[in-house]
């Protein structure tokens, strides 16, 4: 038990310290919360994430750009496919719209272009923005749904709403899932893809094994390592019915024998507690 320090998401006052890794000297710990079986950095930490909206227009590398398009194209295919599966009248030549939180610099606003969708996003790192509005019109600079929607007009609503490797950054997220159902059309779907936590008590031992000053969890940044449980949790709390959790598709990198082993891991993972990435779809309970 860690005194004066709660769960976010179940309020649980058991919580137990995981790891702890230092930046900018500065030390951020994640603790384990036996609850709801999520992992979380307590403490103070800045309200947005600090390696991210300060990144400038040189930061934009070949490989950051790769990382945001190629490196997620099965896992976009795939988000495809659900919907598909989950909104029937998706191929009915009906008008569906998608807002993306986080968009990066419009890789995945790329693909549900080219997939028919209308585009919305909006990013809190400007530099990201600069090239993402270079091909999305609708692209903006802003930190809420709020924030955007003011800035585009307050009555939009969105078919689908998709956040990929964002959630686990988000400081405070039942202010984020109310917004999310305000601003999700009536139907609607939405969606995240987060790292899995499930395989962090095996990092830890690994970097005892090894002798790793750090695990390279960032908890400065990624201030939630969800669960399936987590995530059922936090979206019953927030109002929302579960549509699917499971495991997504292996973001790729290039071939060689490392990330053979590492795609042939995820795939083997992905629908057990130890996948490495969680995928969620979820609706508003109209229950």
């Amino acid at each position: 038990m860690s005194d004066g320090l709660a769960c976010k998401l179940c309020g649980s006052t058991v919580v137990e310290p995981v790891f702890s890794e230092v930046s900018q000297g500065r030390t951020y710990t994640s603790y384990h919360c036996p609850s709801c079986n999520v992992y979380q950095t307590l403490g103070e930490v800045a309200p947005v994430s600090p390696d991210y909206v300060d990144l400038t227009a040189d930061d934009l590398t070949e490989d950051h750009v790769y990382l945001q398009r190629t490196h997620k194209h099965p896992a976009f295919k795939e988000w495809l496919d659900n919907i598909k599966a989950f909104d029937k009248n998706f191929n009915n030549g009906d008008p569906h719209s998608v807002l993306d939180i986080g968009c990066d610099v419009g890789g995945f606003l790329d693909f549900a272009a080219d997939s028919g969708l209308t585009i919305y996003g909006f990013d809190a790192s400007s530099s990201q923005v600069d090239v993402a509005r270079q091909r999305h019109p609708n692209v903006r600079n802003a930190i809420s749904i709020k924030g955007y929607a003011e800035n585009i007009g307050d009555d939009v609503r969105f078919d689908f709403i998709t956040m990929w490797d964002v959630f686990e950054h988000i400081r405070e997220p039942f202010p984020l899932l109310a917004d999310v159902k305000k601003y999700l059309a009536p139907n609607g779907i939405f969606f995240i893809s987060v790292p899995g936590g499930g395989p962090i008590p095996a990092r830890m031992k690994v970097q005892k094994l090894l002798k790793q000053q750090s695990a390279g969890l960032i908890p400065w940044e990624h201030v939630f390592y969800h669960t399936r449980r987590s995530l059922k949790i936090v979206f019953a709390k927030a109002g929302f019915q579960v549509l699917k959790i499971g495991g997504v598709a292996p973001y790729v990198q290039a071939m060689s024998l490392h990330e053979g082993i590492r795609r042939v891991a995820h795939r083997v993972l992905k629908s057990t507690a130890y996948a490495f990435q969680y995928p969620a779809y979820v609706q508003t309970d109209k229950r």
